[in-house]
């Protein structure tokens, strides 16, 4: 049974907010699940991508003429819509790489990537799903944590279920604990002194 596992980490330029799960299934199925729009709804939202985003929103998902050229390696980022029911989630694609990982920038939540990283098990493959969410410094990504925290970990072990696995099931008031009182790691090496960082 898969379970989460979540920590704040500290990086020269803020602090992000990491949730790890081990998944039991290879990269390759992970990717096409997690990248398909229609069975997103499943554990997240569904959701569509660049001119189909776009088509009566460009102007919230700072959609301009530039964005034939998303798909094209223009400079513009391709626009990113979750449909949430009653209203819908606006954002932009930073960066992916099929089968490696994918940056969105979300209204209201800022910077998100998700990694997947193989993981090798005595009886097949599996995939180390690792999620973020960015924040300029420690203390504005404790409140992310505080807040949005239990959402995450409650969409990633829907996730997990999507594909087959089975998840821990976790109570609210747990979630909600956990995620307010989370352990910070330093990104720098071991023997790097406290002083090193300098805001």
């Amino acid at each position: 049974m898969t379970s989460t596992s979540p920590r704040l980490v500290k990086w020269e330029n803020g602090t992000d907010l990491v949730i790890e799960l081990p998944l039991a299934v290879d990269i390759a199925t992970v990717w096409s699940k997690l990248v398909d729009s229609e069975t997103a709804g499943s554990w997240f939202a569904s959701f569509a991508i660049g001119e189909a985003a776009g088509e009566t929103d460009s102007a919230k998902t700072g959609g301009d003429d530039s964005d034939d050229a998303a798909g094209d390696g223009g400079e513009s980022n391709p626009a990113i819509t979750f449909d949430l029911g009653e209203t819908q989630l606006h954002g932009e694609i930073l960066s992916y790489e099929v089968e490696d990982h994918v940056l969105v920038e979300l209204e209201d939540f800022g910077v998100l990537g998700i990694q997947l990283l193989a993981l090798e098990l005595t009886d097949g493959d599996a995939t180390l799903l690792v999620f973020t969410q960015s924040a300029p410094d420690a203390e504005s990504a404790r409140l992310k944590a505080a807040d949005f925290g239990p959402m995450w970990d409650t969409h990633m072990r829907l996730f997990a279920r999507a594909l087959g696995l089975e998840a821990v099931e976790v109570e609210e008031a747990e979630l909600l604990a956990l995620y307010a009182d989370l352990e910070l790691e330093d990104s720098e090496v071991d023997d790097s002194e406290d002083g090193a960082n300098e805001a």
